[in-house]
């Protein structure tokens, strides 16, 4: 294999070779509205991992609906929904700069 930077034909016909493989083999790129499933999914799962690694005890099913309703479900101290609450809210607001989103964007 040559030393060095690969030429521009070489990244270009590899890109074409793994587009191929991603549309032929795997479907392809999921659609905006599967995205979008995905995205929550992955944000929920996240809160919940993240913060019951820190010792809060609510269960996804709860954090879920914390979320998604602002509704804290079950009987679990404030301090653990607030905790959820705080972590979510974060990681939107991460997600929102990856996607190059400003800041102002995400206040009501």
């Amino acid at each position: 294999m040559p030393r060095g930077r690969p030429s521009r034909a070489g990244v270009f016909t590899r890109l074409e070779t793994q587009l191929q493989e991603l549309n032929n083999r795997l479907g392809g790129l999921p659609t905006p509205k599967e995205s979008e499933y995905i995205w929550s999914d992955i944000w929920h799962l996240e809160a919940h991992h993240s913060t019951a690694l820190e010792g809060n005890t609510l269960v996804l099913r709860e954090v879920e609906a914390l979320l998604d309703q602002g509704r804290a479900v079950g009987s679990k101290p404030l301090a653990e929904y607030v905790e959820v609450k705080g972590y979510g809210q974060a990681a939107t607001w991460v997600y929102a700069q990856a996607r190059g989103e400003t800041l102002t964007s995400l206040l009501p």
